[in-house]
Order: structure tokens, then sequence, then C-alpha cells
């Protein structure tokens, strides 16, 4: 039969067991506005019944446990669709950083630039005996030159930009699974106890969060409480250990690997995935055309240019270097470098002589503007404007794909907070309901304890 004791003990664990629930109300208040926190509930169950003669009676209440409220499944959903918009707005970024480069269309871009070049030529076709019109071509010709190298090495300076991005992604990602290890540690070690973890899964689920925006990962979580992380394939992180990602150079490619390993990753994504796309496509792409209009130019250029005689009399002379065939290294032969006098205008006689009013030469270089160069399969404002339109395209193209996955992310994480936010409202009632019933256990402490005066004074 219970005694005034069991009724005391009853209304004591009462009283702990409200008291636990108001200190998880309010932690989950204080938290309200964390970001990455999931609402904790406490799981209250009886504790183990006394049988007796007259009966079964209850021995009060106890913590089972302080549960998280998370979903696996809608935090899986969210990484996902977060390393699939990550990737496309890298790319998107470092793309528009290239358009920004080219500058297309403007009178200082490399169109503008390239249609004065070649307007000068028809300049010096309508007086090719003016040595005005000889240096306003040198002056034109090197200001293409310029501008071909100014491109390429702002290029450069955009690829060695990226180079050091990724590097410093992959020292960001190597943290982030070392830490998931260290959680993982510490909540199994927590857990062992049969309890919950709350605070240190959120931790280490904020960590997922921003890992899934670096590299597509997927998490799963064993038996134990911990999670195992895997990444094309491979498990970074498995229980308490990571295994620390590398990206090295094969060949004109860069990649990412398993330290220690010689095999490569096959799958790429996330922000990292972006910027490796931009750095061995996008930019090898432009960086090549670039060097393609330059090689055509120069030969072509050359081609006619050595054609023709020049007021001194020589003749094969070349207006651009033969040795310099790429945009960065493209430059003015020696002589037009030193001399307006070596621009020919035009073809010589049968003899081989300098013809003062000759202008062949000059029409045949102005008309490249509309020629189709052999080597480019078109003409240079033609080839020009294809590249531009490439990246215009693909800049659009991941802009809106990364709009699109945003947008998925966004609905999956309210999905996610629909469910493991904290609502101030709801516990506010639970404050009210808990509170409520540590007065009513503390009020039955009360009447076991004027029972017992009462027994006392007999």
């Amino acid at each position: 039969m219970p005694t005034i004791g069991s009724i005391l003990s009853n209304a004591t664990t009462g009283l702990r067991a409200q008291q636990a629930a108001l200190a998880v109300v309010s932690h989950n208040i204080a938290n309200a506005a964390a970001e990455g926190y999931a609402r904790q509930r406490v799981v209250l169950s009886s504790n183990p019944a006394l049988q007796s003669a007259e009966g079964v009676y209850g021995t009060g209440a106890r913590i089972a446990d302080v549960e998280q409220v998370r979903d696996a499944l809608l935090d899986g959903a969210f990484r996902a669709e977060s390393a699939n918009a990550e990737e496309h707005r890298a790319r998107a970024d470092l793309l528009g950083r290239i358009e920004t480069v080219l500058g297309e269309p403007s009178d200082q871009a490399l169109s503008g630039v390239l249609d004065r070049f070649l307007s000068a030529w028809s300049d010096l076709a309508g007086d090719p005996t003016s040595g005005v019109m000889r240096a306003v071509v040198r002056q034109r010709g090197q200001g293409l030159v310029d501008k071909m190298r100014t491109l390429a090495t702002d290029l450069d300076a955009v690829r060695q930009d990226v180079e050091v991005r990724v590097t410093q992604g992959m020292d960001r990602v190597n943290a982030l699974t070392e830490a998931i290890a260290r959680l993982n540690r510490e909540v199994v070690s927590v857990e062992s106890a049969g309890t919950t973890a709350g605070d240190l899964r959120d931790a280490r689920a904020r960590a997922l969060d921003e890992l899934a925006t670096l590299i597509p990962v997927c998490g799963n979580e064993r038996a134990n409480g911990s999670v195992g992380v895997e990444f094309s394939g491979y498990n970074i992180v498995d229980g308490a250990y990571s295994s620390p990602l590398e990206v090295v150079q094969d060949g004109d490619r860069w990649r990412l690997r398993v330290e220690g390993r010689a095999s490569f990753l096959s799958e790429e994504g996330g922000r990292i995935g972006g910027m490796l796309e931009v750095l061995n496509s996008d930019l090898p792409d432009a960086v090549a055309s670039l060097d393609e209009l330059a090689a055509a130019l120069v030969e072509e250029v050359n081609r006619v240019h050595q054609g023709g005689v020049g007021p001194s009399g020589e003749t094969g002379v070349p207006f651009f270097s033969e040795s310099g065939t790429t945009a960065w290294s493209m430059s003015l032969s020696p002589a037009v470098r030193d001399s307006a006098e070596a621009v020919v205008a035009g073809s010589g006689d049968s003899g081989g002589n300098y013809r003062a009013g000759a202008n062949d030469v000059a029409l045949g270089i102005a008309s490249l503007r509309d020629g189709i160069l052999p080597d480019l399969g078109g003409n240079p404002g033609e080839h020009l404007r294809g590249l531009v339109s490439r990246i215009g395209i693909a800049v659009r193209s991941s802009q809106d794909a990364a709009e699109v996955h945003r947008t998925l992310a966004d609905q999956a994480d309210v999905r996610r907070l629909s469910l493991s936010s904290v609502s101030v409202d709801e516990e506010l009632v639970r404050l009210i309901q808990y509170q409520s019933a540590y007065r009513a256990a503390a009020q039955v402490v009360r009447a076991a304890d004027e029972m017992l005066r009462s027994l006392l004074a007999v």
C-alpha cells in the first residue's frame, strides 16, 4: 500500500521532471534566433511500477531523454540543393569576371581596338604614300598587341585567383571534416549513457550544412550516433576519423583526390566544383579563343604584308613578329617597331621595285574585317563575337540554374525549419503547461506534509 513517503517521492519526481522540462523550454526560447538550432523536446516516462498485494502503484516520473526534433531526409534534401546552387553560383560569378575582362561590346574592348586597326589600313589605302598614315597603322597595331596582352594577363590573373580560392576551399573542407569527426567522438561519448546530445548534434549539422555548399556530400547516421560523410563514393568522415582531401594538377586539369591515394575522385560539385569547371574548361576556352585569333591575325596580316614592297624597297617584311602567335606573346616585328617606313601599303612593280601609289596590300589587310580566315573558319569579328556569346550564354545559364536550385534549397529549408525551428508561441504554451504541472506537484507535497503533521499530532 502506498505510504506518505511514497506520495512525497512521487511528487518529488514530478517536481524534478517539470523543472527539467521548464529548463528545456527556456533553452529553446533562448536559442529561438540561433542559426541551425533544432528545438529540443523532453521525453517523460513513468518510473517502474511498484507491485503489492493491494495492487500496482506508480512510482512517479522521470526524464527518459531530451531529444532533438530533426528530420535527416529534409537535411539531406537541403544539402543536395545547396551544393547544386553553390556550384552554379560560383561558376556564374567567375564567368562574369571573364565577361568583365573582355568588356564587350565597347570601343575600348578588343573588338573596337581590332576595328580601329583594320580601319587604319583602309585609311592608308586612301593615301598610300603618307608617312603619317603609316605611323597611325603602326600605332594601331601596337594598340592591338597591347590589348591582346592585357586580356591575356587579366585572364591569367583570374586563373591565379581561382586557384587560390580552390585551395582555400579545400582547406575549409578539411577543417570541417575534422570538426565533424571530433563532434562524432563527443556525441558518441555523451550518448553512450542513453541521452541525446542535442547541442553537439546541432554543431555537427551546421558543419555538414557548410560542407555541403563546398562539395556535394551525403551524411548517414550510424547506430551509435556518429555520422559517416560520403563524397564521390568515398567516406571522407568515418566515425571518429576523417580523410583530408587535396586538389592537384593532373596535366592541364585540376582534380580532387584523398591525400595519400593515387586515384582521383570522379565527382565534382558544390562551390569547389563550380570553380574547377571554370578553371578546367571556361578559362582555357577563353584563352584558346584569343590565342587562335592572335595566331590567325599574325599569319594573315604577315602573309599579305610580306608580299608588298615598302618605301625603302624592302620586301618580305612581316608586320607582326612571327614568333609571337599567342595573345600574350603577340608583338610587332622588329622592323615595324623600329620604323613606320617598314609598313607596306602596296606591291612592287614587275621588277619588284616600290610603287608609290600602290595600295593593294593595305586593301588586302583591311579586307580581313569581312574575309574568311582559314584558321578561324570565319572573320575575326565573328570569332570574337562567338567567344563573347559563349561566355554570355554560360553566365545566363549558370545564373538560371543557381536560381532554380537556390529556390529548391530554400523550400527544403522552409520544410525542415517548420519541423525543427523554435516557435516561441508554442514554447510559451508548453511553459504554462509545465508550470501548472509543477504547481500541482508542489500542492501534492504540501498535502502529504499536512497529512504527516496530522499523523504526528495524534
